[in-house]
């Protein structure tokens, strides 16, 4: 009996471990079942810090409302999103010039067309009533179950374990180098939602490897995650505000392929967020 009682407390142990060595993070309540972080860390040696932006859902709120914009809104840029129904949004994506995003993609039930590349893309996947699950080895076609969906490149969380640096090492340049990022995870639950979105390419904020990023989505007691496109697209806003700086090296908004967003909307009237300007460019 007395080894059971050993046993237990090792596996407890073991379950909180990650977040014995956590930087608490100071929550603004932005909605019921909706938070907000910012994250300064100082590196060490340098004048430089890291900046990471969080968002908490509790998918179990069924007031909010999770989505992924469609894509007849393919070229649009994150302030296009800062609506009062829209509390939050993200970037999502991978895409090409023709904003063809990268892997699975499905919004609203409606899968995307054009698509590439969509056996090695992770996919973030969620189907009604918010149960959301990240799938690290993509299937070879969409679910018909799947409402919402999006892909990134390089898993960063899997089965609560964070990825390494030698995880990075081996994937090459796009892994190890310092760029901003855009992630999102799931607790063990599949009940509470993070996303993380870090600045960089900035003169005191410089950005993230994965590995990096990783180890810190799992102290906040991330399970699963997945890597979404990052660099210059990297962008979260929060109750119509961008909370996340510019790179110094491109100031403006990129236009990006889709977003996730989180409103208190069911259904969203897309077309007046989507629409171009008389004198945009096809």
């Amino acid at each position: 009996m007395r080894s059971f009682g050993l046993l237990l407390l090792l596996v407890v142990w073991i379950a909180l471990a990650p977040l014995a060595g956590a930087q608490q993070l100071s929550w603004e309540t932005i909605h019921t079942g909706l938070q907000y972080a910012r994250q300064d860390i100082a590196i060490e040696g340098t004048d430089t810090i890291h900046r990471l932006h969080w968002v908490r859902m509790d998918l179990t709120q069924r007031h909010l409302h999770l989505a992924l914009t469609p894509q007849f809104c393919a070229g649009l840029q994150m302030p296009a999103l800062d609506r009062s129904a829209i509390v939050a949004s993200m970037n999502a994506s991978f895409f090409s010039k023709e904003f063809f995003a990268r892997g699975h993609t499905v919004s609203q039930g409606q899968v995307w067309k054009g698509n590439y590349r969509l056996v090695d893309s992770p996919v973030l996947a969620c189907t009604s009533g918010h149960r959301c699950q990240a799938l690290h080895q993509a299937p070879p076609q969409e679910s018909p179950a799947w409402i919402d969906a999006a892909a990134g490149v390089q898993s960063l969380v899997q089965s609560g374990r964070a990825r390494s640096d030698a995880d990075d090492v081996q994937c090459g340049a796009f892994c190890t180098t310092t760029h901003p990022r855009s992630a999102i995870g799931l607790d063990a639950s599949g009940q509470t939602m993070l996303w993380v979105a870090a600045e960089g390419r900035q003169k005191v904020v410089t950005g993230l490897p994965l590995a990096k990023l990783a180890r810190l989505m799992h102290e906040q007691g991330v399970f699963d995650a997945i890597n979404f496109d990052g660099g210059g697209s990297t962008a979260l806003h929060v109750l119509g505000q961008a909370r996340t700086q510019r790179p110094d090296n491109e100031p403006q908004a990129r236009a990006i392929a889709n977003a996730w967003v989180i409103s208190t909307q069911a259904e969203i009237d897309w077309a007046p967020i989507c629409q171009k300007p008389a004198n945009a460019s096809p």
